[in-house]
């Protein structure tokens, strides 16, 4: 993630995104900094998909 975040930034972006599910990976995105900024409940059933940014 360090690399494609560093590539990011010299190519001049401003944030990174990246969606998961709940029962994807949460504590490792907020260990890099991610923060939800939207949430789909029940989606899929039972779950919920969390799109995720970063600031570079």
């Amino acid at each position: 993630m360090g690399k494609l975040e560093a590539s990011g930034r010299e190519k001049g972006c401003a944030w990174a995104h990246v969606d998961t599910f709940s029962f994807q990976a949460r504590g490792f995105y907020e260990s890099l900094g991610y923060k939800v900024f939207v949430t789909l409940d029940d989606y899929p059933p039972g779950h919920s998909r969390h799109y995720r940014k970063k600031r570079l």
